[in-house]
């Protein structure tokens, strides 16, 4: 027998090369096997696609129309405070024996506008304080509950509602969201026509 010869049947099988394979060459990765290298770099991160997504975005949500329902809470609050402060000023000026009016001239036309500012500031203050029932009323709810819509109307659009809670919950946060930016633009008026009309009575009372 030549050497060229294949193994014998004494020989190691293990270091047979195996047909199709050039020797010297790692054996490749098995079919459907991740290609594991030491010292990859990470792969992209999918982002928030799973199932705690839409979790995310209702608790954002809800997040969002809380901090708006605070706000007009505080709104109110300071107009309250104002009115207050505003109110018993007016009466403590006009408790007095003589009016805060002058006799006549310049001052007295200057004081009469700075009593009509304040009182206009009054008046802007209270309507911060009233409620606004008409802002988004369909979207609320609260239309159907005062006109007595029936029980099967108002389930239709709960079920409605509870197929998409975040469109239902950002939708609240817009209307409250109207709600206090005219509650904000009202309480900015009201607060500078007050301090307008103190300093013009308090300029005609020095005049």
């Amino acid at each position: 027998m030549s050497a060229g010869t294949g193994p014998g049947p004494g020989s190691d099988p293990g270091t047979a090369p195996r047909p199709g394979s050039h020797p010297g060459t790692a054996p490749g990765p098995r079919p459907g096997a991740p290609p594991a290298r030491a010292g990859a770099p990470p792969g992209p991160d999918p982002g928030p696609s799973g199932p705690g997504a839409g979790s995310d975005v209702r608790f954002v949500a809800e997040r969002v129309l809380n901090s708006v329902r605070e706000d007009i809470g505080r709104a109110d609050a300071k107009a309250a405070i104002l009115l207050s402060g505003a109110v018993a000023a007016l009466a403590v000026a006009f408790s007095r024996n003589e009016l805060p009016l002058p006799a006549a001239g310049p001052a007295a036309a200057v004081v009469t506008a700075g009593l009509l500012l304040c009182a206009a500031g009054v008046l802007m203050l209270v309507g911060v304080i009233l409620p606004r029932t008409r802002t988004g009323a369909d979207t609320t709810f609260l239309r159907d509950l005062s006109v007595g819509t029936p029980a099967d109307e108002l389930l239709a659009r709960l079920r409605e509602s509870g197929e998409d809670v975040v469109r239902w919950l950002v939708g609240q946060a817009q209307v409250h969201g109207a709600v206090l930016a005219a509650k904000y633009r009202w309480l900015r008026m009201g607060v500078c026509s007050l301090t307008l009309g103190a300093l013009l009575v308090l300029f005609g009372e020095l005049w």
